[in-house]
């Protein structure tokens, strides 16, 4: 597959573009700084192309959008203390524009479980995660749900995924896949090890049906005692 994924430089970005390489995709990255893509990835013969620009620059999403077959994107604040603005929001408000433009049906890209959809249930560890980042950072927060409305608004007639994730956390190991459910459900926590993340990613691009189309599951990693 044509791959063009969003957050090359990130953890768990990082981890998706390599299984993406193990699995033998063609795989384009687009980028703020290309300078932080790591050697092992920007050297790899499975990297066609590295586009360098913000979410605003339309020229080089524009670019990197045409004639792929799925869009991977973990992008999104960083920190419940930033102030983003509008730049995810208005970013994938272009991106689903261009996807439209260049006949690309197909993208999975992040939200947190600060969203909420309407099968989830009462959960306390989401309630009180939920609270302290509208305490404490609640203009990142309202971009977490501004993302959510223009997924909800613009996606229309598109093959959108939006997950949702938790508390997040690493392993060495690998082989486990990220699995997925809803808040209050009985069986999915709000924690994710970022590797999970990446199988799942992975997993789900690579289905001949695509699931969960313009449905906002929550990904977690499937741990017994894991955190409600």
């Amino acid at each position: 597959m044509k791959l063009l994924i969003f957050g090359a430089t990130g953890a768990a970005g990082g981890l998706t573009v390599r299984k993406a390489i193990e699995h033998g995709h063609e795989i384009t990255l687009h980028v703020r700084d290309r300078s932080r893509v790591p050697e092992a990835i920007s050297s790899s013969d499975r990297v066609k192309a590295i586009y360098e620009g913000s979410l605003s620059d339309e020229s080089s999403l524009s670019a990197a959008i045409k004639g792929q077959d799925a869009i991977l994107s973990c992008i999104g604040p960083k920190s419940i203390f930033g102030d983003y603005g509008r730049q995810f929001s208005d970013g994938y408000r272009l991106i689903l524009e261009l996807m439209r433009q260049h006949g690309v049906t197909r993208i999975i890209a992040m939200s947190t479980i600060s969203a909420y959809d309407a099968r989830d249930k009462f959960g306390f560890m989401r309630t009180a995660a939920y609270w302290t980042v509208y305490m404490l950072g609640r203009r990142s927060q309202r971009e977490i749900l501004g993302i959510g409305e223009v997924f909800k608004e613009k996606g229309e007639g598109l093959d959108w995924t939006l997950y949702r994730v938790g508390v997040l956390g690493d392993s060495r190991e690998d082989g486990r896949v990220a699995q997925t459910g809803w808040i209050g459900d009985g069986k999915t926590t709000i924690y994710l090890e970022r590797r999970d993340w990446a199988n799942w990613m992975i997993q789900e691009v690579e289905r001949e049906q695509p699931q969960w189309v313009r449905e906002m599951p929550v990904i977690y990693s499937p741990y017994p005692g894991g955190i409600w």
